[in-house]
């Protein structure tokens, strides 16, 4: 599933910093589209992330770019879609 542009902002960011980022950045990276409650929004960004295995957490605030994603033109794919049968 191609990630939606706030995720496309996280993975950028987290490219160009070692793989990572967290969730501190991640809030002021794309807090401001949240009018309130910025933290609880961006930590739910994060976790989505991480369910569809675009991120993966390391400890506690601090998330990395899982090994588990291919990138391709049309976005990020799962190793196992790669194979049909």
């Amino acid at each position: 599933m191609k990630p939606s542009p706030k995720q496309k902002q996280i993975l950028d960011f987290a490219l160009k910093n070692d793989n990572q980022i967290t969730k501190k950045q991640a809030i002021e990276l794309i807090g401001h589209y949240y009018f309130l409650n910025a933290q609880k929004y961006v930590g739910e960004v994060l976790s989505r992330m991480v369910k569809s295995k675009l991120l993966k957490r390391v400890k506690n605030g601090l998330f990395e770019i899982s090994t588990d994603r291919k990138e391709t033109a049309n976005g990020i794919v799962n190793p196992n879609q790669l194979e049909l049968l």
